[in-house]
């Protein structure tokens, strides 16, 4: 694979992780119902499990169903080594907590529909929104109207109640009364001004 076709690969399973928070969560073969998120000060994965799902041997992330046709498979080693604001994170998202204890799911590698395969470095990567990213959140939330105008302008779906939860340079995350819902800008941004100014050209237009 050339250079331009592995940088390809790693934003395809990029947008792939950070567009979806569920998936089915393959535990030595056993299927399970999965609710997670990217957490932005790491780029690991972090979710809920049972304790026995520690011993497995073999942990794959399937996103966003177990079909044959899955476009990414994620191989995960799990931890309990997470901190309380990270787990506040999640609860934003999700609201509760689904399983027994919290997890960080470090990303071995992952493999998209193409058969490319993209190592641990190249996706647990840090937000670099991070140290503004509740400021950009506050500036989604500050008018629920134009956020709900935005959500359905980008994505056709209609949120009554939106709250943003989550961004990063490629999009933002929305929760809504059927889960989280996700907005990709319309190209990415660099910097959280860059993003400020996205916010603003978006809300601008749909009012």
């Amino acid at each position: 694979m050339d250079k331009n076709d592995q940088q390809l690969a790693v934003e395809r399973a990029t947008r792939l992780l950070l567009g979806h928070t569920a998936g089915t969560m393959l535990v030595d073969s056993v299927p399970y119902d999965m609710l997670y998120i990217v957490d932005p000060r790491t780029g690991s994965l972090v979710l809920t499990i049972e304790d026995d799902m520690l011993s497995a041997d073999d942990v794959v992330l399937v996103i966003p169903k177990d079909t044959f046709d899955a476009p990414i498979r994620v191989s995960l080693e799990l931890d309990t080594e997470i901190n309380e604001e990270t787990c506040d994170r999640f609860l934003a998202y999700h609201l509760d907590q689904p399983m027994a204890r919290w997890s960080r799911g470090h990303i071995n590698f992952a493999k998209i529909e193409s058969g490319d395969v993209i190592n641990q470095d190249q996706l647990e990567v840090p937000n670099r929104l991070i140290g503004e990213l509740p400021m950009l959140c506050r500036r989604l939330n500050s008018d629920p109207k134009a956020l709900r105008e935005v959500c359905k302008l980008l994505t056709r779906a209609q949120v009554d109640e939106p709250i943003a939860v989550g961004i990063d340079p490629l999009g933002f995350d929305v929760r809504g009364q059927f889960g989280v819902l996700r907005v990709e800008f319309p190209s990415p941004v660099e910097h959280a001004s860059q993003a400020e100014d996205v916010i603003a050209a978006l809300y601008g237009g749909v009012l």
